[in-house]
C-alpha cells in the first residue's frame, strides 16, 4: 500500500522429500500427495485458469507442451553426447584471476568520470577529494595509520570504479577504525549501506551484488563477526567453481582480527578467524601487518574478479604508522621478507626463518635485538598471503637457514601454522636440520585476564626462547 515494510507469507505444498534418502513414504502422505497434485499444482492451475478464460486454447496448450519437452530432449540429448570435463579445470575454476595477477595493469572503466560526475553531488566530490589530499600527505610522511590506509585505498577504487559499493555497521561514523569513512556522504546510501547486526544478512547481499556485476567491499569491524556469515562466505568461494566459471565473484571482506598479547578484548573477541576460513576453497586470504601493505593488498583485492578476505591486527589499526606506496597495488600471492639474518649466522648455523603475521609481526621485530644478542639471527618473514601461501619465499630462506619457528595467531588444532607445517614437512623436509618449531596459541579459550592469557597467546619472548632452542639442538 505504500505505507511502509510489509510481510508475504505464502502458504505452499512440499511434494518430495528434502533427499531422497528422506523416508516420507513412512508418513502415510500417497492421499496427500494425490490431493496437492490434483488441487495444488501451480502449472495445472495456471493452464486451467488461462484456457478458462479464453487466453489460450487447449489446442495452443499441447503445442507449448509440445514445445517445451522438445526443448528438454535436445538438452538431455547434449549433455549425454557432451565430453565429461578435463580433469585440469577443477584447479582452473578455483580462482577467476590467477594468483599471479598483476593487478595494476587492470584498466579501471571508461565511463568512470562521468557516472561520478551524474552520482556525485559536486559539494560531496569536494570534500572526498579533500580528504583523499589528506590522507596522501599523511602517507608521504609515513603518518598514516592501517585503518586510514585502507580507508584510502577503499576510496580510490570507489572512484576508480563507480561499480564498487561498500556494507559496514555503523558504517556513517567510519565504523570501529575509520575504514568506511566518509562513503555513504559520498557515494549515497545505495552505493554505502550502513547495515544492522547481522553480518550474513549484509555478506549476502554482497555476495548477490557481486553476482550481478558489482565489486562489493564488506567492512566486518570485527573479523570474528564473520562467524555469523560462514554459510555466505563459504558460497562466495564455492560460486565460481559451482557455476562452471559463468559468474565472478568480485567481493572483498576486511576487518580487524587476530590476538595480540595484552588485548583484553576476551574470548569471544579473539578467535583465529583467519584459520576458521582457511579451508573453504576459492578465498584468497592475505594479512597487513603495516599501512603499505594494507593499502597496497585492498587495492588488489577490490580489483580481482574473486572473493578476498583481508585481516588487520585488531590492536595495531592506529598504533602502527608509516609510508605507503601510493598508486600501487601489491601482489596477494607473496610473503614479504622484512629482516635478513646476516651471513655469519647463517654460516655459524645461528640463523632461523621465522614466518609470522598480523599481531606476530610487530612481536618478532621488537625481539630481533633480544635475539641477536644471544648470538643468533633471524630471517623474518611476513605471511601477507596465507592462501596461496609463497613456498618459494620460505624455501629460499629455509635453503639459507635449515630451521624454521612460527610464531602463529591462530591454535594447535587447526591453526593456520598446522597448515604451514606440513606443507614445509612435505614438500621442503630436506631443507630441515630440526622439526619445526611452532609457537602457537594454546587450544583454551582466549581470558580476558592478562595474566592466564599468557598461557595461551604467544609472544616475542616466546619467540626469542623458540629460536635459542633451535639453535641449541634443545628442540
Amino acid at each position: 500500500q505504500g505505507k511502509g515494510p510489509a510481510i508475504l507469507q505464502v502458504h505452499t505444498y512440499r511434494f518430495n522429500g528434502h533427499s531422497p534418502a528422506d523416508p516420507e513414504h513412512e508418513r502415510g502422505r500417497k492421499d496427500e500427495k494425490a490431493w496437492a497434485r490434483a488441487e495444488q499444482d501451480p502449472i495445472k492451475t495456471f493452464e486451467e485458469k488461462y484456457i478458462s478464460n479464453g487466453v489460450f486454447t487447449e489446442d495452443e496448450l499441447k503445442d507449448a507442451r509440445k514445445a517445451v519437452l522438445a526443448d528438454v530432449k535436445e538438452a538431455v540429448k547434449f549433455a549425454d553426447s557432451s565430453p565429461m570435463p578435463p580433469v585440469e579445470l577443477a584447479k582452473e575454476l578455483e580462482y577467476p584471476d590467477a594468483a599471479n595477477t598483476d593487478y595494476n595493469l587492470k584498466q579501471a572503466p571508461e565511463w568512470a568520470d562521468e557516472v561520478n560526475a551524474r552520482t556525485i553531488a559536486p559539494e560531496a566530490m569536494e570534500n572526498v577529494q579533500a580528504h583523499i589530499a589528506a590522507l596522501r600527505e599523511k602517507a608521504k610522511a609515513g603518518e598514516i595509520s592501517i585503518g586510514d590506509a585502507i580507508n584510502l585505498a577503499i576510496h580510490e577504487e570507489m572512484l576508480r570504479d563507480p561499480t564498487t559499493t561498500i556494507h559496514a555497521e555503523d558504517l556513517q561514523a567510519g565504523s570501529s577504525y575509520d575504514i568506511p569513512k566518509l562513503t555513504q556522504q559520498t557515494y549515497g546510501k545505495i552505493r554505502a549501506a550502513d547495515e544492522i547486526i547481522d553480518e550474513g544478512h549484509f555478506i549476502g547481499k554482497a555476495l548477490g551484488e557481486a553476482m550481478n556485476g558489482y565489486r562489493p567491499i564488506v567492512e566486518l569491524m570485527n573479523t570474528n563477526f564473520g562467524i555469523y556469515g560462514m554459510a555466505e562466505i563459504s558460497s562466495a568461494g564455492n560460486t565460481y567453481a559451482t557455476t562452471g566459471g559463468q559468474f565472478d565473484m568480485p567481493m572483498t571482506i576486511i576487518g580487524a582480527g587476530g590476538t595480540a598479547p595484552n588485548q583484553a578484548l576476551g574470548a569471544e573477541h579473539s578467535q583465529p578467524f583467519h584459520a576458521y576460513v582457511m579451508g573453504i576453497p576459492g578465498l584468497k586470504i592475505c594479512t597487513a601487518a603495516s599501512p603499505d601493505a594494507a593499502y597496497g593488498i585492498t587495492k588488489s583485492m577490490i580489483r580481482d574478479n574473486g572473493p578476498c578476505f583481508l585481516f588487520a591486527p585488531v590492536k595495531m589499526m592506529k598504533e602502527a604508522k608509516g609510508p605507503v606506496d601510493l598508486g600501487q597495488c601489491m601482489p596477494l600471492n607473496k610473503a614479504a621478507l622484512l629482516h635478513e639474518a646476516s651471513e655469519e649466522s647463517v654460516k655459524a648455523g645461528t640463523a632461523v626463518t621465522v614466518l609470522t603475521y598480523l599481531h606476530g609481526v610487530k612481536e618478532a621485530q621488537i625481539s630481533i635485538e633480544a635475539i641477536q644478542e644471544e648470538g643468533f639471527d633471524i630471517d623474518l618473514i611476513e605471511l601477507r598471503s596465507l592462501k596461496p601461501l609463497d613456498m618459494d619465499t620460505i624455501a629460499k630462506s629455509l635453503a639459507r637457514t635449515h630451521k624454521m619457528a612460527i610464531l602463529d595467531e591462530s591454535t594447535k588444532s587447526g591453526g593456520v601454522g598446522a597448515t604451514i607445517s606440513a606443507r614445509v614437512s612435505e614438500e621442503l623436509f630436506d631443507l630441515l636440520d630440526a622439526p619445526v618449531n611452532r609457537l602457537c596459541m594454546d587450544d583454551a579459550p582466549v581470558p580476558y585476564a592478562e595474566s592466564m592469557e599468557k598461557a595461551v597467546v604467544k609472544r616475542g619472548s616466546d619467540l626469542v626462547q623458540g629460536v635459542f632452542d633451535l639453535c641449541t639442538g634443545k628442540w
